[in-house]
């Protein structure tokens, strides 16, 4: 895949809420360093009061447009916003349209992602795709996260891992005389056969005469597979996007990672023969925020002014199906 995109507007916001991992695992009868010596996760921001991963979406959002030079109003049919979102606020309709009308998007066209920590990376293709076809002049592509609660507090092996955050960006169809990144190569899998590695299943339904009470389980997840699975899988996927865009690794300037704890991402580095320099590690002190962790990062960095014109990106995300992808763009 070669294609020139505009990468004109990013935005994240994360849970206002600190909680140490040291409070946790004392909390737990651990020893205070347990969980960050098994995570490398220090602490983690989680939603406070009065927030939401629908409201994390909507200033996520925002703010990516105001990036951009945006209004709402200027957004109409010729834009896409492309949702995906882990955690509910309602069942139907779905969190895209949800979050189209607390924005005031009345008439952007509104598609949503049932996704986790990779399924950024398919919405970028498709995001890609539709820009590249013609199909729309723009793309919002937005993601959430607020699972925290579907969590065990008990449980050691999850409870230290999960933060809340949102993050957005705003792609543009580029015009042939002006600035542009180019999307070198770009590639997502899925590997059903794991399905079983991590799942927060819906136990029971339960009719009342005003309501329906669902009992939820809490999120079960074997993480140590989860990771082998990921080390294994990833060497080869990346090789084939680095082997579409004519890159080697040591071509690579930045390397934006899913984060799903700091020691799995260290293990991932060795396994791809990366410099640990170029790969940041936000995931310390924000905690895993499912989908929404990719475009943070990639939202920090622009920041930190890491992403000047020229930079070689590589976007890496994995996680829960099991899914990965990559994409290799250069700004």
């Amino acid at each position: 895949m070669i294609a020139r995109v505009r990468l004109r507007g990013v935005g994240h916001v994360v849970g206002s809420e600190t909680v140490s991992n040291t409070d946790v695992a004392s909390a737990l009868g651990l020893p205070p360093t347990w969980l960050t010596d098994r995570t490398g996760i220090r602490c983690r921001r989680v939603c406070g009061d009065g927030e939401d991963v629908l409201g994390l979406a909507v200033d996520a959002v925002t703010r990516a447009c105001a990036d951009a030079s945006l209004s709402m109003s200027d957004l109409g049919d010729e834009t896409m916003l492309l949702h995906i979102q882990s955690g509910h606020v309602a069942f139907t309709p779905p969190g895209g349209v949800l979050l189209a009308g607390r924005l005031g998007l009345d008439r952007v066209r509104v598609l949503g992602l049932d996704g986790v920590c990779a399924e950024p990376i398919a919405g970028l293709e498709y995001a890609v795709l539709m820009l590249q076809a013609g199909r729309c002049a723009r793309v919002v592509l937005s993601t959430s996260a607020d699972f925290v609660s579907y969590v065990d507090p008990k449980d050691a092996a999850t409870v230290g891992l999960f933060g809340a955050g949102a993050s957005a960006v705003v792609l543009e169809r580029a015009q042939a005389d002006e600035p542009a990144g180019t999307v070198r190569g770009l590639r997502w899998e899925t590997h059903a056969e794991h399905w079983k590695l991590g799942r927060l299943p819906i136990l029971r339904a339960t009719p009342h005469d005003a309501h329906v009470s669902l009992d939820v389980g809490y999120y079960q997840m074997d993480g140590q597979r989860l990771a082998r699975v990921a080390i294994r899988a990833m060497p080869a996927m990346v090789g084939k996007v680095l082997e579409e865009a004519g890159w080697a690794i040591g071509d690579i300037d930045l390397v934006i990672a899913h984060q799903p704890n700091a020691k799995m991402l260290e293990m991932g580095v060795r396994a791809l023969g990366l410099n640990a320099n170029i790969v940041p590690m936000p995931v310390r002190e924000l905690g895993n925020m499912g989908p929404a962790s990719l475009f943070v990062n990639l939202s920090l960095a622009r920041a930190a002014g890491r992403t000047p014109a020229g930079t070689r990106l590589l976007l890496i995300a994995f996680g829960l199906g099991f899914s990965c992808g990559a994409a290799a763009i250069e700004l």
